[in-house]
C-alpha cells in the first residue's frame, strides 16, 4: 500500500525509538547510539569518488577517536566501514566495496600493526598465527 520497501519502514521504525523485528543488510538493527550523529550520511557509494570520500570521513573519524583513547569509538568507525563495504558489494559496485575493504584491513588490529612494527628491527624467521594482509583483505572480498 506505501509503495516502500520494508528497509525503510524499519528504518523509519527504529530511528523513532520503536522496535522493529525486520533486518536485512540495509536495515539498522538498533536504535541510534551516541555515536550515530557522527556517522550520519559518510556512507555514500554512488560512484567510486562518493566511496573515497566516504571512506576519508571513516578514516578522520577513527584517527579523531584514535587521539581521544576512545577504542569503542574506533570500533565504530571500523563497523562504519564493514557495512559500507557490505552494502556497496550487495549493490553490485564491486570497486566502491574494495575501498571500504581495504581500509578496514588495514585498521583491523592496531595492536598488532604495533608489535609488528616495533618487532621490525628482529631480521629472524617468526611463526605466527597472525593472518597476513593478503590473507584478511580474501575474508572480505
Amino acid at each position: 500500500m506505501l509503495e516502500c520497501s520494508p528497509s525503510y519502514i524499519a528504518n523509519c521504525l527504529v530511528a523513532s525509538g520503536k522496535p522493529s523485528e525486520y533486518s536485512d543488510l540495509y536495515t539498522s538493527s538498533v536504535a541510534p547510539n551516541a555515536y550515530a550523529r557522527m556517522f550520519r550520511g559518510v556512507l555514500r557509494f554512488k560512484d567510486v569518488t562518493a566511496a573515497e570520500q566516504s571512506v576519508e570521513r571513516i578514516d578522520a573519524l577513527y584517527h579523531q577517536f584514535e587521539e581521544a583513547n576512545d577504542r569503542r569509538g574506533q570500533h565504530q568507525a571500523q563497523l562504519m566501514a564493514l557495512i559500507g563495504k557490505n552494502r556497496a558489494e550487495g549493490l553490485g559496485k564491486r570497486a566502491e566495496a574494495r575501498l571500504f575493504a581495504e581500509w578496514l584491513v588495514a585498521h583491523l588490529d592496531t595492536v598488532q600493526t604495533c608489535d609488528r612494527q616495533e618487532h621490525a628491527a628482529d631480521p629472524g624467521p617468526q611463526e605466527t598465527d597472525e593472518l597476513s594482509l593478503f590473507e584478511a583483505a580474501l575474508a572480505f572480498a
